[in-house]
Formats: C-alpha cells, structure tokens, sequence
C-alpha cells in the first residue's frame, strides 16, 4: 500500500508537477523552436516571421475551482475561457483560437451545458477567440471544462517571469483581493451590502474578466521587464516572479489597491482585513509586472487607455538576499508566499 506521502494529495501541486516535469525533460525540450518550456505562465514556441505561439490549459473541475451547486453555465464558460486568456495574457500575447474538453455526467441537463458553451463564447467574442471544437466525453466523477489556448506575440514583446532586475518597480493592474471577498460573501448570504458592491464581489469571483487589452498595451511598450498572472494570490505569485527573476520585493501594504465593495464587505463583518485578501486571496486574474521606475508613467499610461484599468505602483524589487517582505507602518515584516494548492485544498 503507497503511504499517504506518495499520494497525489499528500505529494502537494507543486511538488507534484516538478516530479512529472522530470518525467518530460527529454520530451522536446531541446528543440530549438521551444523558447519557454515548463515553468512560466505558459509555454512558448518560436512560430518564424518575429512571432512567438503561447500555449496554455487550464481546467476548471467541478467542486474544486466553481461550486458544486448555485453556478450558472454561463459563469462556469466564462470563468474558464477567462483564466485562459489570463495566463496568455501575462507573457504580453493576444489570445487567438481555443479548444473545449468537457467530461459530463449522464444526468447532466443539456441546458446547463449549452449555457456553459453561451459563456464561453461570450468572452471568446470579446477578444476574438476561434473556438475550434474540441471533445465531449462521459465522466463518473464531477463536470469539469479544460481549455487549450494558443495567443501570439511580436518575439520583442514577450514577457516572462524571469526579467525582473533589483531597483525595478513593482505594479499590479485592477483590484486586488474581490474574488475573495466575494467568496466569504457567498459563503455568509446573511451578510447585506449594497447592491452595486454585492454584484462587483460575485461576479469578481464567478465571471472574472483575464486582462487581455491591457496585457497587450503593456507588452508594445517593452518597458516592462517581467510579468505574471494573479491567480494564486499576490504572495505567492509574486514569490513566484521573485524566484524566477532572482530578486526580492518590498510591498508597501498601504498601496494595495482594494476596490470601495471589499472595503465596504470588511466594514460590515470586521473580521478581516481587506489587505489579507488582496495578498493572500487568489483568482483575481490581474497582471503583477516589474518595470524600471521611469518606464511607470508610460505603462500607466497605456493600461488606462487599454480599457481604463488602473495600474498601481505597489513595491519595488530588491537584491534576493533582502527577501520577500511587507512594509506596514514602519515596519519590515516577511512576506510568507502562501499559494493555493489543488491537491491538497489549502494554502501552501
């Protein structure tokens, strides 16, 4: 009998996928059309002419990623073309055509999975995604949608993980932290906010919306050094870049960008501090960048035009021997990465 340590939930996500990375070193990775393998927001192949393939997939399971019950079809569609787009979105590509697998149940209602397909292409519509097809297969277990997206980008614009520099500026579009205020609030249906914060929080959570258009300008400006998705929580996807650049962070607590509705939700309930979520929260599809300091006003610049995104200056990158730390007041506190892990339902 396998012990609970060579389990897949006892193993941990991440741990997990670099042991199977390990599995597929000789699978490719030297050709030289791979210019980013595993490791990054996505995988990346030289497609000739100055142009660069961005390849993801990402699946959304039932129970796991979206509740069991009081989800529509159009939000799961949404929600799963969006962290799609999310992931092709922070290496400064535009999303182009997208393939669905759906493994249904047999008691399934063909409504609700014809409005999973309404959801997904309402935001394939918005940024001129093909939808190409893909597979329909019977599954025992819960309802779970997987997409694969392929985006492009100029060679010149594409951004990794991996370029931030000591000194360089850290900014983060959007709000951070409504997924999860939105998802103590669905937890707690007692709890009375506004309408206009109650909407902004739920469908930060259920129809989040991945930024592309600002992605995209932030990426032709090639002013930008590094880039990552939002999807595990500020933390740990900033512990993320940070490793992969070889740099440490200040964050300045007091510059988070937390929305007026998380606000007014912690005003209600007072038990949390709205920059708890913003750090450690997770699935906000944002875009946490570094750039040099006098590059900030033309980036700003061009998020705001994109789509009238805020892009807010939230730290600054530092030699890796300072670490990762929060600046609260006066004080220095470390910045502990904690990032959501699939298999074991937990922060890690």
């Amino acid at each position: 009998m396998a012990a609970p340590g060579d389990r897949a939930g006892g193993f941990g996500e991440f741990a997990l996928i670099e042991r199977l990375r390990r599995k597929l070193a000789a699978s490719g990775g030297e050709r030289p059309d791979v210019v980013v393998g595993n490791g990054d927001d996505a995988a990346v192949v030289d497609a000739g002419g100055g142009k660069c393939w961005v390849l993801t997939c990402d699946v959304q399971v039932q129970g796991v990623h979206f509740p069991a019950a009081g989800m529509s079809g159009i939000s799961v569609g949404q929600k799963a073309l969006s962290v799609n787009a999310s992931d092709v979105a922070a290496m400064g590509a535009a999303p182009l055509y997208a393939l669905v697998s759906l493994g249904v149940r047999a008691d399934t209602p063909v409504a609700f999975l014809e409005d999973v397909y309404e959801g997904v292409n309402a935001r394939a519509g918005r940024w001129n995604v093909a939808v190409l097809g893909g597979n329909v297969t019977r599954t025992e277990g819960p309802l779970f949608i997987d997409i694969f997206m392929v985006g492009e980008v100029a060679r010149e614009e594409l951004l990794l993980r991996g370029g931030a520099r000591a000194g360089d500026q850290i900014l983060v579009t959007g709000f951070i932290g409504d997924a999860a205020a939105g998802l103590y609030l669905a937890g707690h249906p007692e709890v009375r906010l506004r309408n206009e914060a109650h909407t902004a929080l739920t469908f930060a959570l259920l129809r989040p919306i991945a930024r592309v258009e600002a992605g995209r300008a932030i990426a032709s400006l090639r002013r930008a050094t590094s880039m990552i998705d939002v999807s595990d929580g500020l933390a740990g996807d900033l512990g993320h870049l940070c490793r992969a650049s070889g740099v440490g962070a200040v964050i300045w607590e007091h510059e988070l960008p937390v929305s007026p509705s998380a606000l007014e939700l912690a005003s209600v309930i007072r038990k949390h501090r709205p920059e708890e979520w913003a750090l450690y929260g997770g699935e906000d599809y944002q875009l946490l960048l570094t750039a040099p300091v006098e590059a900030v006003p033309a980036l700003q610049k061009a998020a705001r035009e994109a789509g009238g995104i805020p892009l807010t200056l939230i730290g600054e990158a530092v030699p890796a021997a300072q670490g990762i730390r929060l600046k609260r007041g006066e004080d220095l506190l470390p910045l502990e990465g904690s990032t959501w892990d699939h298999l074991r339902g937990e922060g890690e």
